[in-house]
């Protein structure tokens, strides 16, 4: 009896082994269908969420994206995307998600085969309230200190850059005269209307040869953004149709005629106007434009031999990407490395 009893034990976990053998003698694993992977870029009014899938259900799967909810136990039947950009390589697929903010969300991944819907464990987290932090601030070369902010990960100057050296020491020139400015092909400066009271609140007007120079126009540890990183500020700011009242400073130095100045990202941006901006000089042209209406910083990336990108404000609620000539006088901030 206690051998039969023995045998039937050993038959029994012989059969639960060999259960979990495929027919090669490998261990078969336990697959997932679909993952909820990570939030990433917690804005206040966005934040992309990824997903994954199983390689043995990616050929299945028939649509997929994800669920959101400001409550628990998302599902299709509530607000969801419907993505198309899985990335083989990676093994991952992602929603850039339009919230509320300060608002607790809770997501789940989902794909959709013949046999329904499956859903990825549900992750939660809470949309920003305020978008930035104050930073450590900087010193420029001439000993002038600016506060600074830090937003999407990038600490940014809160003020337009003043500067009238290079990193170096070299002094950059002041240039007055409309021909000689515009003859130029190396960096120089003014100030708004040549009067020294708007570099005190606007900061300098440099050409993009400063911008360009190998001395350095930015801070030691700092530089002049990128095309690529202004791009990222106003994605992150929800894009260039709203981005333009979370950048104005809401103070009078604005028209009255602006839309909406909130300030939400903290970089304080004042209507600096431009010089210098016409495409073919005559001895008639208006070297200034606009103060009180318009903001411009020039991108440290070139868009031509005689051109560079820029980013601007104006009274409405857009921010606009422009390549401009590079003899345009217009204002700088800088970004820490």
């Amino acid at each position: 009896m206690k051998n039969f009893i023995a045998l039937t034990f050993f038959c029994a976990l012989l059969v639960a082994c060999n259960s979990n053998d495929d027919s090669n003698g490998g261990v078969i694993q336990n697959t997932f269908k679909v993952k909820t992977s990570s939030v990433t870029n917690v804005g206040h009014q966005s934040a992309k969420v990824f997903g994954t899938f199983g390689s043995s259900f990616l050929t299945s799967v028939s649509a997929y994206g994800i669920c959101y909810s400001t409550s628990a136990n998302p599902s299709i039947s509530g607000p969801h995307t419907i993505e198309s950009n899985y990335d083989i390589e990676k093994g991952t697929f992602s929603s850039d998600l339009p919230l509320s903010q300060n608002t607790t969300y809770y997501v789940k991944a989902y794909a959709t085969t013949s046999d329904g819907t499956f859903y990825g464990d549900e992750l939660t987290f809470t949309s920003l309230n305020q978008l930035y932090t104050n930073g450590g601030g900087v010193i420029d070369t001439d000993g002038n200190s600016y506060s600074s902010i830090v937003i999407n990960g990038k600490q940014w100057m809160k003020e337009n850059l003043n500067v009238s050296k290079y990193r170096n020491g070299d002094v950059i020139p002041q240039v007055t005269d409309i021909a000689q400015w515009d003859a130029l092909t190396t960096g120089a400066w003014c100030y708004y209307a040549d009067d020294t009271a708007n570099g005190t609140t606007y900061g300098k007007l440099y050409n993009w040869y400063a911008v360009n120079d190998p001395r350095g126009l930015a801070p030691i540890g700092w530089h002049i953004p990128t095309d690529s990183e202004w791009s990222s500020l106003i994605t992150f700011l929800g894009g260039y149709n709203v981005a333009g009242p979370k950048l104005k400073n809401p103070v009078p130095l604005w028209s009255n005629l602006t839309q909406g100045a909130t300030n939400q990202s903290g970089f304080s941006a004042l209507p600096s106007g431009y010089s210098y901006l016409t495409l073919t000089y005559t001895p008639a042209d208006q070297p200034f434009k606009r103060l009180g209406e318009v903001a411009y910083w020039w991108s440290a990336t070139a868009s031509s031999s005689s051109t560079a990108y820029s980013y601007n404000i104006d009274l409405g609620n857009s921010a606009t990407r422009s390549s401009i000539r590079n003899k345009t006088g217009i204002s700088v901030r800088c970004i820490k490395n």
